[in-house]
């Protein structure tokens, strides 16, 4: 099964992806929320705020990733759809807004500063 690999201290090391659409960004609401808010509360106070730069650089829904037809998609959405602030990219070619774009295993993505893998 695909899984998104991460090396932060405010995510899991892996997610599973599950499900046919998965919204990723900084809303709880998501799917996949960036940070992961269960491992990001229990983090010190001090070390939370030295993340901030970082984690504002993600939308609060930033991309989505499909499954169909066999194959895993990403497509950068915004939170207003209109695309996310910081971009989305994978293997540092930033992508255009809403236009699909087909993964395989060992991806790097980026949403705005946060990187991780995509493994299938």
């Amino acid at each position: 099964m695909a899984k998104l690999i991460f090396d932060y201290p405010f995510m899991e090391k892996e997610y599973i992806l599950d499900k046919d659409e998965i919204y990723i960004g900084r809303l709880a609401t998501n799917d996949l929320s960036i940070p992961d808010y269960k491992i990001f509360k229990k983090l010190p106070v001090t070390t939370q705020k030295e993340l901030l730069n970082l984690l504002t650089k993600v939308s609060r829904r930033h991309a989505k990733i499909t499954f169909k037809n066999g194959k895993y998609y990403i497509q950068d959405i915004g939170t207003k759809g209109v695309g996310s602030k910081y971009g989305t990219y994978v293997n540092e070619i930033k992508l255009e807004v809403k236009k699909e774009y087909p993964l395989s295993p060992g991806d790097r993505i980026r949403f705005g500063s946060v990187e991780c893998i995509f493994e299938d």
